[in-house]
C-alpha cells in the first residue's frame, strides 16, 4: 500500500498530465485535503482516506470546452482509464477510473463558464 504523501503526489501528476493535453492555461489548485475513504466495496478496514487534487482551469475559451472534453476523453481511454460517467452531449462532465490502480479523474464545466479537473486516489492510510 502506498502512503498518503505518495498518493497526493500522484493525483497532482495525473492532473498535470491531463492539463498537458489542453492548450496552455492557468490551473489553480482549489482543493487538496484528504477525504474520508468512501469505498466500502474494496473490503478494506475503516480509517483510510483518499488523496484529492481539484484544480480550476482558467484562460481557455468556453466555446471550446466540448472539444477539450473530447480531447481528455480520447487521452484517458487511450491511457488505461475506463469511463464511469459521461454526460455529453447534454452536459459537460466525464468521470474515469484507471483500470490498473483505481485512481479516478473527472472534468466538469459549469454554467458559469468554469472548468474543473479533479483526481482522487484509491483508499490509503493517512
Amino acid at each position: 500500500m502506498i502512503t498518503l504523501t505518495e498518493a497526493t503526489g500522484h493525483v497532482d501528476e495525473l492532473v498535470a498530465a491531463a492539463l498537458a493535453q489542453l492548450p496552455p492555461a492557468r490551473a489553480d489548485k482549489i482543493a487538496g485535503d484528504p477525504a474520508p475513504c468512501d469505498d466500502p466495496t474494496d473490503g478494506g478496514p475503516p480509517g483510510r482516506v483518499t488523496a484529492v487534487a481539484e484544480y480550476q482551469v482558467q484562460g481557455l475559451d468556453e466555446q471550446d470546452y466540448p472539444q477539450y472534453l473530447d480531447t481528455l476523453y480520447e487521452w484517458w481511454t487511450g491511457h488505461g482509464f475506463q469511463v464511469l460517467a459521461d454526460a455529453r452531449p447534454g452536459g459537460q462532465y466525464i468521470w474515469v477510473e484507471h483500470k490498473a490502480d483505481g485512481y479516478r479523474m473527472a472534468v466538469q464545466a459549469n454554467d458559469l463558464g468554469a472548468l474543473y479537473l479533479t483526481a482522487t486516489s484509491p483508499c490509503v492510510w493517512p
